[in-house]
């Protein structure tokens, strides 16, 4: 019996992890790629916007929407790598897609989604909602 509870701890500690919200999706494996689509820059990004982020759970949704992205600069162009979970549905998208860039400011082309910096953070505004604070991840 005593053979059984580490394995049983283990497997109850991993099933925790995974349903986690905090966890990311979008790992180095995904962006370490050629991107396949490249942003429309209208402005150059503020350097704040670079990087990997995910979006905090908002607390007045029961099954929030899942949101992450990573904007990568490659020679002199820009990427948006995108992933969205529907809370609902667990309906996934995750790849590369287009984006529009206007200085403070990135739109998904995947779902209309702004991210945009205000006073040092990146918030995310989605068609429906928001701002919703994004994290810094990877």
């Amino acid at each position: 019996m005593r053979r059984l509870i580490l394995p049983a701890c283990l497997v109850c500690v991993s099933l925790a992890l995974l349903s986690c919200n905090g966890l990311n999706a979008i790992g180095s494996q995904n962006i370490s790629g050629k991107p396949t689509v490249y942003a429309v820059v209208n402005k150059a990004p503020d350097p704040a916007l670079l990087g990997c982020f995910l979006r905090s759970r908002p607390s007045e949704y029961n099954r929030p929407n899942k949101y992450e992205f990573c904007l990568v600069k490659e020679g002199d162009q820009y990427a948006m790598f995108y992933y969205v979970m529907d809370g609902k549905t667990l309906a996934t998208f995750k790849d590369w897609t287009g984006a529009v860039i206007s200085g403070d400011s990135v739109t998904a082309n995947y779902d209309g989604s702004r991210y945009f910096v205000k006073d040092g953070e990146v918030w995310q505004m989605t068609t429906s909602g928001g701002p919703f604070r994004m994290l810094r991840s990877n």
